[in-house]
């Protein structure tokens, strides 16, 4: 399944709403709101994805072109841990939300 990160509020008094992403991605240059996704799998199945607040992060990784997908899901965004150089993005984001970022076992960075 892998790693996750995850942007969120601390408590739950005050979660992001899907209101404040869909603005935020808005506002980014650099996030493409979409309500599908479809990756090709290494032995050429297709693997789908839909639903309200998904958005696609182009970047340069490596020297190679990527795309990062954000998932809006039980009131904070998430996306799967490729590298370091994301939880810098990730952190952009939180800090615009007034959010933290946290991994899987709620480590903060």
């Amino acid at each position: 399944m892998g790693y996750e990160i995850h942007i969120r509020r601390k408590g739950d008094d005050y979660p992001i709403q899907m209101e404040e992403w869909l603005h935020y991605i808005e506002n980014d240059e650099e996030l493409t709101y979409t309500n599908n996704i479809e990756i090709t799998l290494p032995n050429g199945m297709i693997l789908g994805m839909s639903g309200e607040g998904l958005a696609i992060w182009k970047t340069e990784y490596r020297g190679e072109e990527i795309e990062i997908t954000f998932m809006y899901k039980n009131d904070e965004i998430s996306a799967k841990y490729m590298d370091d150089f994301q939880i810098v993005k990730m952190k952009a984001i939180a800090n615009k939300l007034n959010a933290i970022v946290v991994g899987d076992e709620n480590e903060e960075y």
